[in-house]
């Protein structure tokens, strides 16, 4: 995959994040760190820093990292544990899954790293961490500051309890697209695969990629996947419309709301709650984008009343046994707003 095959391998071919990359560079220097916070939107080289960083620090010893993707732990809980190698050592059926993970951690922590003075423990996604975790955490930290670094990274800091934010250097990643990386790394990518990629397909792939390389790179290397190759603004629509079909269908649902469609919004809906099986929340998540997109030169009092009617629909959700009812019933507000 493209997304792989042009990862930043060193902190100076990092896009767009110049400033972070300097302060990181002054500790490297010194060969330490500090325990780290990264945060800011998807796709803005976010994990793409911390394997650079373990490179520069360890070389080819890349056993002195650790990759913990939280979200997939808080999703699965002891079928994730289980299924890892790396935590059969301490998988224990007759405990609950938070009590191992925490074990794990501990001991993970304190052991010794290979051949350098420090390991690196990186946890992705870390708001998706249950409280009680973090608050155990804040201990491990302040105990293991000899053998192990911690590296946090979100797009939501808020979702990281102070405790942790304040015992970590916060480092914030600016969006690609509102600094030019963003186009001159979907160029030069462009360029090196011998694709031509014209300024309507760039424009395009950028609004639905909206800041994140990873979901620009992916849409880039879809599109390429024809002869001749050459990457229009009608070939990323197709692309989007397949691969990305989640964006392409918030896209559609706003147009039909606004218009007064109202069957359309309905029968869309249902099409993406009944037959994909995509849930409420989901599916808000993607309206909220698109509607981002959409709205983006509009008048800022109208896009604060849109907001505010997503509020509304995520609050029902939370207990609704019928989702469709509620983003319905947001989707009508959307189309009497657009009227005014």
């Amino acid at each position: 995959m493209w997304t792989e095959k042009y990862r930043p391998k060193r902190l100076d071919e990092i896009a767009g994040q110049a400033q972070v990359v300097k302060r990181l560079k002054g500790f490297i220097k010194e060969k330490t760190i500090p325990n780290l916070l990264l945060w800011g939107p998807k796709g803005t080289g976010k994990t793409s820093l911390v394997y650079a960083l373990a490179k520069e620090l360890y070389g080819s010893h890349n056993e002195n990292l650790m990759l913990i993707e939280t979200s997939d732990f808080v999703e699965q809980r002891k079928k994730w544990l289980r299924e890892d190698k790396r935590f059969k050592f301490f998988y224990d059926e007759q405990k609950s899954a938070i009590d191992i993970f925490k074990e794990m951690i501990r001991e993970y922590a304190a052991l010794s790293p290979l051949n350098a003075p420090f390991k690196l423990l990186f946890f992705s996604n870390a708001d998706f961490l249950p409280g009680n975790v973090q608050q155990a955490l804040r201990r491990v930290i302040e105990r293991s500051n000899k053998t192990c670094r911690f590296i946090f990274s979100t797009t939501r800091p808020a979702g990281v309890i102070p405790a942790i934010r304040s015992r970590c250097l916060n480092l914030h990643f600016a969006p690609l697209d509102k600094s030019g990386a963003m186009d001159t790394l979907i160029k030069s990518i462009a360029e090196e695969e011998g694709v031509k990629l014209t300024e309507g397909g760039l424009k395009t792939l950028k609004r639905y990629a909206r800041g994140d390389a990873g979901a620009a790179i992916n849409m880039l290397e879809a599109a390429a996947m024809t002869t001749p190759k050459v990457i229009n603004a009608y070939r990323i629509e197709e692309v989007v419309r397949n691969a990305f079909f989640q964006r392409w269908k918030a896209e559609e649902l706003i147009d039909s709301a606004f218009e007064g469609r109202y069957k359309d919004v309905r029968a869309g809906l249902e099409y993406l709650i009944k037959d994909e099986r995509i849930g409420g929340k989901e599916i808000l998540v993607e309206i909220h984008a698109a509607l981002r997109r959409k709205m983006e030169r509009a008048e800022s009092k109208k896009f604060a009343k849109l907001v505010l009617y997503e509020a509304e629909a995520d609050f029902e959700l939370c207990n609704s046994l019928n989702t469709i009812i509620h983003l319905e019933e947001m989707m009508t507000h959307f189309f009497v707003l657009n009227r005014r």
